[in-house]
C-alpha cells in the first residue's frame, strides 16, 4: 500500500503482531515511508459511526470529516501491505506524520528500536478505545 525505505527499516514479529524496526542508526528528520491507498468516501451516522461498508476500518487513514462524510485513504486492493503500514502506535512515539501522510522520525532511532506513531496525529474519527501502552498509566491512555 505505501513505500517504505527498507534500507533503513525492517519489518519484524513481535508478540504475535508486526512492527517496523531500525535495520540501521537512523538520524532524526530522516523520511522512513510515505502511506499510499485509494480515496474512499464512507458514511457516518448520526451516532458518529462510520458504515465501512465490510472494509476494514483499521488500516483507514481518515483524512477529512465533511458533512456526514469520511474520507479516507484505504488499502489497494490485491496489494500486499508491508512496510510502513505496520507502525504501531505509542503515546511517546519517535516518528510523526508530516504533512498527514509523509513518516519521518523526530529524534534519533537505534538499530533495532521500533518506530512508532501517535495514531491521534493521523485519524480524525477515534474509534473509543484506549491504547495499549504499558509505559503510560491508564488514566493519561490515548483514546484511540
Amino acid at each position: 500500500m505505501s513505500w517504505t525505505n527498507l534500507d533503513l527499516t525492517e519489518v519484524l514479529n513481535i508478540e504475535d503482531q508486526l512492527g517496523i524496526f531500525a535495520r540501521t542508526d537512523i538520524e532524526a528528520g530522516t523520511v522512513v515511508g510515505v502511506f499510499d491507498g485509494i480515496l474512499d468516501i464512507f458514511d457516518i451516522n448520526e451516532n458518529g459511526v462510520v458504515d465501512w461498508r465490510g472494509q476494514d476500518g483499521s488500516m483507514a487513514l481518515h483524512l477529512r470529516k465533511m458533512n456526514g462524510k469520511l474520507f479516507a485513504l484505504m488499502p489497494i486492493p490485491n496489494v500486499p501491505i508491508y512496510g510502513i503500514d505496520y507502525i504501531n502506535h505509542s503515546c511517546t512515539p519517535n516518528c510523526i506524520a508530516a504533512s498527514g501522510l509523509i513518516i519521518e522520525t523526530t529524534r534519533f532511532i537505534a538499530r533495532g528500536e521500533q518506530l512508532t506513531l501517535n495514531y491521534l496525529d493521523m485519524d480524525l474519527i477515534k474509534l473509543g478505545l484506549p491504547c495499549w501502552c504499558d509505559d503510560v498509566p491508564n488514566d493519561k491512555k490515548c483514546i484511540l
